[in-house]
Formats: structure tokens, sequence, C-alpha cells
């Protein structure tokens, strides 16, 4: 299927807007006008052809839209919950696509320790049933595929390794910056999925809201648009905000910075190296290596549990999405990805076809973040502005390509305005 934009979009640059106030002071934003919204292009396509189009909706993050579609629908399918094994199998998936992302930016650090996670993401996606570029593992009410004994096992065999070189990333980020630097702080809220024990989940089922590591708000995915609001409604900026705090002051961030302020990790290195993060610099960059370490630790578990399921009687049916009878209403899917959230809601009509779509993107939902940060890199003298600019956009990583670019090499354009 062919999905044709009419927009013009060169992926190795950016531009950053730079306006001044009354006083002179400037204000700094990274003009999302080239990214295009995709939502309108679901509607009128039924739930089966809405599924197809988000796997390759994002060429940098197709798992995370292939998962956060699939979500949606599941709960307009009137398909019984999912069993143990598919949960399993499409968290697999999940923990796959967010190794797979963050090993290209770490091989920039150390290649070595790049190369082992690029290795390792490759064999947990295709143990999870998608061995290409573009996710064909989920499908509303379960999976259409069961990993394979023999591709598990061999998939356990690597994951030490893989541990090891994710420690010894997040140790490198961690030593570069020991003491809190302002990089991190932001006067927003963090937002990031939970588990059922209240613990950071990138893969959860309820959403967490957190000012300065204290939760202040919990609630379920069904929830997420009656307490998340556009203030400019269908822009590629749609500047969102926690609709009880208004925009002026319920801006947030996501991703993994936020991942690892709105409560602590389940794993024991990762839960290790959180808390020093969070006694230090709280950089993205350390962030990212600990997100990573996490989700290494958690798989070597996850794939116990999944030989043992996928071995026995009880596994479940694969689910034909053919067969699948969709009812009218609206669904709500969420993953916390590489980026951070993101937000699929389709409303489906009584013909069976989209009525209404609302994609809400990291991208999108941390452009006050990353704002903020150009902010205030542009008060910087000149001599320091563009390595600052290009610090800011690694921290706040918007999908676009320029986000892992080498040292110098972003393609930045400055417009003063």
């Amino acid at each position: 299927m062919k999905i044709n934009l009419d927009e013009i979009i060169d992926p190795m640059e950016g531009r950053i807007v730079v306006t001044h106030d009354s006083s002179g002071h400037p204000h700094a934003r990274f003009d999302l006008q080239g990214l295009p919204r995709v939502d309108g292009m679901l509607v009128g396509k039924t739930a089966l052809e809405a599924l197809k189009m988000t796997e390759h909706l994002c060429g940098i993050c197709p798992v995370a839209h292939h998962l956060a579609g699939t979500r949606a629908l599941d709960a307009l399918s009137g398909l019984p919950p999912l069993t143990p094994a598919a949960q399993l199998t499409r968290r697999l998936l999940h923990y796959g696509s967010i190794v797979e992302a963050h090993s290209l930016r770490f091989l920039m650090q150390d290649r070595d320790a790049g190369v082992a996670l690029k290795r390792i993401s490759k064999k947990m996606l295709v143990a999870a049933g998608s061995p290409g570029h573009f996710p064909a593992t989920a499908v509303p009410g379960g999976v259409s595929v069961w990993p394979a004994a023999p591709t598990l096992c061999d998939l356990s065999a690597d994951l030490a390794t893989a541990r090891d070189a994710a420690a010894a990333l997040c140790d490198a980020a961690l030593a570069s910056s020991p003491e809190a630097t302002g990089a991190g702080d932001f006067t927003g809220a963090d937002v990031a999925l939970i588990d059922d024990n209240g613990a950071p989940d990138v893969f959860g089922t309820r959403v967490r809201v957190a000012r300065n590591t204290s939760a202040v708000d919990e609630f379920e995915f069904s929830q997420w648009n009656d307490r998340i609001t556009e203030e400019i409604p269908g822009s590629p900026a749609p500047r969102p905000y926690l609709r009880v705090e208004g925009p002026e002051n319920g801006r947030y961030r996501v991703g993994p910075v936020a991942q690892l302020s709105v409560g602590t990790l389940s794993t024991p290195r990762a839960a290790t190296a959180q808390a020093r993060w969070l006694a230090g610099g709280r950089g993205a960059a350390g962030a990212r290596a600990i997100i990573t370490l996490h989700v290494l630790e958690r798989t070597e578990a996850l794939t116990q549990q999944l030989t043992q399921l996928v071995e026995g009687a009880d596994r479940g049916e694969l689910v034909d999405p053919a067969t699948v009878r969709f009812t009218a209403g609206s669904g709500t899917g969420l993953v916390d990805g590489p980026r951070g959230i993101l937000a699929h809601t389709y409303t489906l009509g009584a013909d069976g076809t989209i009525a209404q779509a609302r994609i809400l993107t990291p991208t999108a939902q941390n452009e006050p973040w990353l704002a903020q940060l150009l902010t205030q890199a542009s008060a910087l003298d000149q001599a320091r502005q563009a390595d600052a600019w290009e610090q800011s956009i690694r921290e706040a990583d918007p999908c676009l390509p320029i986000s892992s670019a080498p040292a110098g090499q972003m393609g930045l354009k400055v417009e003063n305005v």
C-alpha cells in the first residue's frame, strides 16, 4: 500500500525559528510544519485497512505505530483480553524495537556496544515474528504468529552479553555527567506508562503524570483524550497540554527522561543506574542507556515464560484479523516507544469505517520541551550556540534522522523573525 504526501521533507535538515520579545529576549522553537499529520488519511478506511497503514506511517518508529494502532483496535474488536502468550509476544516485539532504535545512537558512543545491541534487537524482532523493517506481528485481539522455541533459545543465549554492553553504556553516560547540570530541567510535567504495580513500563497499561519525580495523576488509556488536549488541534505542532492545568501550566514531555522520572524501574541493575541518574545530570543519553538495560533485563524472564507458553497447550489461538467483527465506538491505544508515548485514537462508525482518527506523536508532545531547550541555547554567546542547539535536539529527540546525526552535521537552518 502506497502512502502519498503532498509535502516535501528533507530528512537531513531542520529549521529553528527564533523570535524576540519586547525586552529583546530570544525565544526559539523547532519548526514542525514539514511533518504533516497523517490522522486524516485513516478516515474512511476500514479498521483492517487502517491497521495496514499504521504499519507504514513512520519509517523510524514503525513498531510503535503498529502496536499503538493495534491496541486501539483491541478495544473495538469485541474479543476477550489477550492471552498471556500474545501479550508477551507483543511485548518482545516492542522491546526489540526500543533496543534497535537506541542502538543506533550508541554506535557513536561505543561502536562495539552499539553493534552488540543492534544484533540482539534483530534477534528479538525475529523471535517476535517481525523479521523485516515493517512489523506484522500484532492483530486486533492477539497476534498472527507464535515465536518458535529454538529462536527464543537462541535469543536467550546472547542476552547476558547484550545486558553487559548496555550496562557499560550506562556507566559511561553517568560518568560523563555525574552532577546535576540543569540540562534535564523542565518546567512542565513528565508523562509515561506504568504497569499494574506502578513501576515505569514501556508497554504498560496505565498513564502516570509526575512533577519533580512525584506522581500527581494516573489514568487509563480510555481517559487519554479527556486528560490530554491540543491547543492547536490538527496542527503538526498541536501544543498538547494537560487539560486540568490549562495551556500555560499543563505542558509536559515524554520519552526516556520522563520514563525515569515517574517511578522506580522494576529491574535491579537498571534501578541502580536510575538512582545514579536521578542524582546526577539527568540527560537523555543516560536515560536511553538505562531504559535499554531495563528492557534487556526484563527480556530474560520474558523469554523463559514465553518458551513455556508457546510449547504448552494453553497459549491460545492465533487470530485471523479477517474474522474480527468490530463494534462502533472509540478506542485508544498507547505505547511508550523509543521517543516516548505514541497515542492512537480511532472512532469507528456503524458501517465499520473510521469516522475520526487522532494520532499524537512523541515529537509533537515534546515540542514545548524542545522549545524551552532551544530558547536556553539561544541565550548563549554565538560561539556556543550551534553546539547547544544540536544538543537540545539530541535531548528532545524529534522523530527525524537529524536527531542521530554526527556532531556538526545536523543541517540546521536558523531563521530570525
